[in-house]
């Protein structure tokens, strides 16, 4: 195929990627410095990595692929708190733009009519330019690799080819690279899916598709078993990854942090905590170390009774979130449900629907066992939106609506898609991220650096993570200014940031440098 060719064939997504990739960048500037929390994580694990600090880069809460794919520029650009930003949002907007080209790669499997393929790809624009703005963490490449996953398994050769079966196992370890979550996932969804392709096959299939489950489980396992080893030698116990057991140790009767009580987790109150090792910001970058009791639903009947209504809150909660994002989504799932059911619809068309149906079933029911979070649910917002342009071309192709009536269909559904996203871009890009300057200014004019703790978490860790410094998080809730002074001492606090507190405290061992010169802020040097 020459040049002129291939740009005559993929000039729609050419200019997609184009547009979004322009979007992006022109609204970078209003969210370059939001950051904070889990993007500091996986930021000081990539710059352990290309320091060759391995036993702190090996991390069995935060998995490890995101880190990885940063490492390469890091040995390549060098390190500054204020490089590792750029360099995840720069990452985020690179997997936005392979998101897009799977979720084209998945739709060509489904036989899409070229102006609904078209007009799906360019409603997917907004929402991923949002997402890559606001959240640069693993959860977009999740996305990607799933929607990856699903090409194969979805796609009618996959029951001939025995490189697709190679091909999911590899992905799917990659997925479990990129989120735990991933791991019990593809399990359950490729062998379950191979069992209903060997249902449905011709005798003659049926061979290829028991090899690619063979070859699939077993690279995936092979792959996955790496890691596993790698985390389980360093935690002295076998494990998957620790985030599930920290996970569900908060947000069971004893800490309540979910859907049902929304308490508070114990590692804002607890007092001052050890970074975990000397590239780590914070506890919050190996939460494996932080201590939690343990709980199970097996171990009496008040615990089962208790998971089983937080199950029930997480469904309520999950289906909350897809509905307030995503404004058609109930429509959607009735509209999908009749199809499946209706003698009007062809067959092929039923059989999609009902995978993409019991993909998410299973997606939302793994997360609904311990806790959803809104950007946990990107995979299932994609394929809601994929959905929705299926059942409209197929509507169509089965003679059940008009092509003029499609094409008001498709406006509708664009306008639905963009609409909450792009009032969520306006929103952020209006808020304050000051913890960039700030720290700048305390560097410049405090020389602050070393041990930092403060009275609650807010900003206090970005501001940590730019200063090089460590953070021993908040102090004990107490009016004690003496508890306070002795809880400092005892962890070698060098400067205790004071937020939100109008009054001087008196300190035995630390003085206020700032003098009231920074609003909402008051920072206590130690002695010397």
């Amino acid at each position: 195929m020459n040049k002129r060719s291939f740009l005559n064939n993929n000039w729609d997504i050419i200019s997609i990627l184009i547009l979004y990739t322009i979007s992006t960048f022109l609204l970078l500037s209003f969210f370059q410095y939001k950051f904070a929390g889990d993007e500091i994580s996986y930021i000081n694990i990539a710059h352990a990595y290309a320091e060759g600090h391995w036993e702190n880069a090996v991390n069995g809460y935060w998995s490890p692929l995101y880190s990885w794919l940063m490492v390469p520029f890091l040995f390549i650009f060098g390190f500054k708190p204020i490089y590792g930003v750029y360099l995840s949002k720069i990452l985020s907007i690179v997997i936005g733009f392979f998101t897009i080209i799977a979720v084209r790669k998945m739709a060509i499997t489904f036989n899409l009519d070229r102006t609904v393929l078209r007009v799906m790809l360019f409603t997917l624009i907004i929402p991923i330019v949002f997402f890559v703005l606001i959240f640069n963490t693993p959860d977009l490449l999740l996305v990607l690799l799933l929607i990856l996953y699903l090409s194969l398994i979805y796609d009618p050769r996959y029951s001939s080819k025995l490189s697709y079966g190679v091909l999911c196992g590899f992905i799917g370890a990659m997925a479990y690279f990129t989120k735990s979550f991933a791991f019990p996932f593809f399990l359950v969804h490729f062998v379950l899916f191979n069992i209903i392709l060997y249902s449905k096959s011709l005798k003659i299939d049926k061979k290829t598709i028991k090899y690619n489950l063979f070859l699939g489980l077993t690279i995936f396992f092979v792959l996955s078993g790496l890691w596993i080893g790698t985390i389980s030698t360093k935690y002295d116990k076998l494990t998957l990854s620790t985030s599930g057991e920290y996970n569900q140790a908060l947000v069971g009767p004893e800490y309540k942090v979910n859907t049902l009580n929304y308490g508070v987790s114990p590692l804002y109150t607890v007092g001052l905590i050890n970074p975990p090792n000397s590239d780590a910001t914070s506890i919050w970058d190996d939460l494996s170390y932080f201590k939690m009791d343990k709980w199970s639903p097996f171990d009496s009947w008040e615990h089962f009774k208790y998971e089983l209504e937080l199950i029930l809150s997480n469904i309520v909660y999950t289906f909350n979130l897809v509905e307030s994002f995503m404004l058609v989504a109930v429509v959607i799932f009735l509209i999908m449900i009749w199809m499946m059911t209706s003698s009007k619809i062809d067959k092929p068309s039923k059989n999609i629907l009902k995978y993409i149906m019991l993909t998410i079933l299973i997606y939302v029911g793994g997360y609904c066992l311990i806790i959803p979070e809104w950007r946990y649910l990107w995979f299932v917002f994609i394929l809601l939106i994929v959905s929705s342009f299926f059942i409209v071309d197929r509507l169509h192709k089965n003679n059940l609506i008009s092509i003029k009536i499609r094409n008001i269909f498709l406006i509708f559904l664009l306008l639905s898609f963009i609409f909450e996203p792009a009032f969520e871009i306006s929103y952020f890009a209006n808020e304050k991220y000051p913890y960039y300057d700030l720290s700048n200014e305390l560097e410049l004019n405090y020389n602050i650096h070393g041990n930092l703790a403060s009275n609650n978490w807010d900003g206090t860790s970005t501001i940590a993570y730019y200063l090089n410094s460590q953070y021993y998080g908040g102090t004990k809730k107490t009016n004690n200014t003496t508890l306070i002074d002795q809880e400092l001492i005892q962890n070698n606090i060098d400067y205790y940031f004071v937020w939100n507190n109008p009054k001087d405290i008196l300190l035995k061992d630390y003085h206020e440098i700032t003098n009231g010169t920074i609003s909402g802020l008051r920072i206590y040097k130690r002695n010397n």
